[in-house]
C-alpha cells in the first residue's frame, strides 16, 4: 500500500500545481449526486438521445429513504472511495465484495480534520448509497452486456461498520464493509470509467462546480476540445439543481460555479445566451487549458485535443492555410491565430470558403466581411447542405485518385456521415415549420438581433435572412443530439467491416 502523508490539522486549499491524483469514475453516476447540499427525496432526469439513428427518449429516476439523496457531501466520499478501490485493484487486479477501508483512511484522502462528526457522516453516507434506487429506462449501460438497461439498481448492496472503538477524535479506529452491486463491480473491471483527477476536484469549494466538474471531461471529449453549449435549464436537471428566469440569479448561482472552475483551468471562459426558437437561455463553454491538459494525458486518445488557448508551437500546413483565408478577409493575425486554435483549421477554411461564395460580387454592401466570418464561427452556424466546400470537393477528389484504402473508407465513412447528419437536419426543419410560419420566424429573429448585433446592420437583408436560417438550423441540430461518429457507424451495416 502507497504511503500516506501526515494528516493535515484543519483543510487547506491545495496548490494549483499539485500533481494529478487520478481516479477511475462510474460513468453511469455523473448525475447520481445532486450539485447540492439540500435535502431532496426524489429527482428525475429525462431527455432525448440519438441512437443508432433513432431518437430515443431515456429516463433516469432517483429514489431515496428518510436520509435523502445523495448529495455534494456524499460525492466527495465517494471520490475518496473510487480512489481507495482503485489503488486496491492496482494492487489486486480486480474489484470484488465485500470491500473493506478504514475511516481513517478515507479522512486522509478528504483531507479534512479527524473529529468523531467525520465518522458519523461516513456512516450516513454509506446508508444513503445503499438506500438510494436508480429506476432506468435505457439510461445505464451494462458494459459487459454492451446494451442499456431497464431495471431498478443499487450502487451499494449493503454497507455496515466493521470495526468500532470507543476511543475519541484521532485515536479513533473505525473500520467498514461494503457490498457492491454486481452491475457496478462489473462495469468497474470493464474499465466503464473516465479519467478525473481527485486534488483538482479538491480544489473546488462551490456544489455546483463539483457538479460540472465530471461534466465538463465528458463534453470536451466528445467535441474534439471545441467550444460547446448546452440548454441552461437542462443542465440543472441534470445537476438537480434550481433553474432560474434572469441572467443576473444565473450568474449568481451556475456564474460563480463556472468562475470557479475558470480559476482551476478547467474552463477558459463561459457566457449565457438567449435561445432562439424559444425561451431561456443557453451556456456557451470553453475548455480551459488545465482539463485538456489532463484529458489527453490520461483518456487514451491517439490523437491531442485542441485546447482553446494560446499555443506557441510552430504552425502546421492546414493551419497557416487557414490563417492566411483569414487574414486574406482582413482580420487580425492575432485575432485569426485565435480562431483557427479554437474552431481548428478545417472549420476556419469551410466558413472562410462558404461566406467569401456569399459576398462576391457584393463587396460595396458588405462592409465588414471579416466580421461575418467572425461572427459565423463564434456562433457555430452550419453551412447549407447544397454548399459544397473547396476542402471537402478536394477530399472526395483525393479519395477518388487515393491507393491507400483504409484512408479512402475513411473519407467515405465521414462523407456519409455529414450526409446523414445533413439529411436529418433538412427532415427536422421541414416537419417544425410551414413556409408562412418560417417567415415570420426569420423576421422576428432578423428584428431581435438588428437592435444589439452590428453585423446585422452592415449585411444585405438577403445576408440576414440567410443567418437567421442558420441560427435556426443550429438550435434544431443541437436539440436533435447526433450520434457520435463511433455511434453511427455502429449501427450502419455497410460500414460493419470498417
Amino acid at each position: 500500500m502507497a504511503r500516506r502523508n501526515k494528516l493535515p490539522a484543519s483543510p487547506s486549499l491545495l496548490p494549483t500545481s499539485v500533481v494529478v491524483d487520478l481516479i477511475r469514475y462510474e460513468k453511469n453516476l455523473l448525475h447520481f449526486f445532486s450539485a447540492t447540499n439540500e435535502f431532496q427525496q426524489t429527482r428525475r432526469i429525462k431527455k432525448d438521445v440519438m441512437r443508432d439513428g433513432h431518437v430515443v427518449t431515456v429516463v433516469a429516476e432517483f429514489r431515496g429513504s428518510e436520509y435523502g439523496l445523495p448529495t455534494t457531501a456524499d460525492r466527495d466520499k465517494f471520490m475518496a472511495f473510487l480512489k481507495i478501490i482503485n489503488e486496491d485493484r492496482t494492487l489486486g487486479g480486480t474489484i470484488s465484495n465485500p470491500v473493506h477501508f478504514s475511516g481513517y483512511r478515507m479522512i486522509q484522502e478528504l483531507g479534512v480534520a479527524r473529529t468523531g462528526d467525520i465518522y458519523a457522516e461516513i456512516f450516513r453516507w454509506g446508508q444513503r448509497m445503499v438506500d438510494t434506487s436508480i429506476m432506468s429506462t435505457q439510461i445505464v449501460y451494462l458494459a459487459s452486456k454492451k446494451k442499456y438497461s431497464d431495471d431498478t439498481f443499487h450502487v451499494f448492496n449493503n454497507f455496515r461498520r466493521s470495526g468500532l472503538s470507543d476511543m475519541k477524535d484521532e485515536n479513533r479506529e473505525e473500520g467498514y464493509e461494503v457490498e457492491l452491486a454486481p452491475w457496478f463491480i462489473d462495469n468497474l473491471n470493464q474499465r466503464f470509467v473516465m479519467a478525473e483527477d481527485f486534488n483538482a476536484y479538491k480544489l473546488l469549494k462551490r456544489p455546483i462546480s463539483k457538479g460540472v466538474f465530471g461534466f465538463l471531461h465528458v463534453v470536451f471529449q466528445a467535441s474534439g476540445g471545441k467550444p460547446i453549449e448546452k440548454d441552461y435549464e437542462d443542465l440543472c436537471c441534470e445537476l438537480g439543481v434550481k433553474a432560474y428566469l434572469h441572467v443576473s440569479k444565473i450568474k449568481q448561482t451556475l456564474g460563480l460555479a463556472l468562475d470557479e472552475l475558470v480559476s482551476i483551468k478547467y474552463l477558459s471562459k463561459w457566457d449565457i445566451h438567449s435561445r432562439v426558437m424559444k425561451k431561456g437561455y443557453k451556456i456557451r463553454l470553453e475548455a480551459g487549458s488545465g482539463l485538456m491538459n489532463f484529458i489527453n494525458k490520461n483518456s487514451g486518445n491517439r490523437r491531442p485535443l485542441a485546447a482553446n488557448i494560446d499555443d506557441e508551437r510552430a504552425l502546421n500546413e492546414s493551419e497557416v492555410a487557414a490563417m492566411k483565408a483569414l487574414n486574406d478577409q482582413g482580420v487580425l493575425p492575432d485575432r485569426a491565430k485565435t480562431l483557427v486554435q479554437t474552431y481548428g483549421p478545417e472549420r476556419v477554411l469551410d466558413i472562410v470558403d462558404y461566406q467569401s461564395s456569399q459576398i462576391k460580387g457584393k463587396a460595396s454592401r458588405v462592409q465588414n466581411p471579416a466580421g461575418l466570418i467572425i461572427f459565423s464561427l463564434e456562433n457555430n452556424l452550419p453551412i447549407p447542405v447544397s454548399f459544397v466546400t473547396t476542402r471537402l470537393r478536394k477530399e472526395v477528389q483525393n479519395k477518388a485518385k487515393a491507393a491507400d484504402e483504409l484512408r479512402q473508407r475513411d473519407a467515405e465513412l465521414r462523407i456519409a456521415y455529414a450526409e446523414s447528419k445533413d439529411a436529418r437536419l433538412e427532415e427536422e426543419f421541414a416537419k417544425r415549420f410551414t413556409p408562412s410560419e418560417l417567415r415570420a420566424k426569420v423576421q422576428e429573429i432578423i428584428l431581435e438581433h438588428g437592435k444589439s448585433d452590428e453585423i446585422f446592420k452592415r449585411v444585405t437583408l438577403e445576408q440576414r435572412q440567410q443567418i437567421a436560417l442558420q441560427l435556426i438550423k443550429k438550435e434544431i441540430r443541437d436539440e436533435i443530439g447526433f450520434p457520435s461518429l463511433e455511434e453511427w457507424v455502429l449501427g450502419q451495416t455497410q460500414f460493419s467491416l470498417f
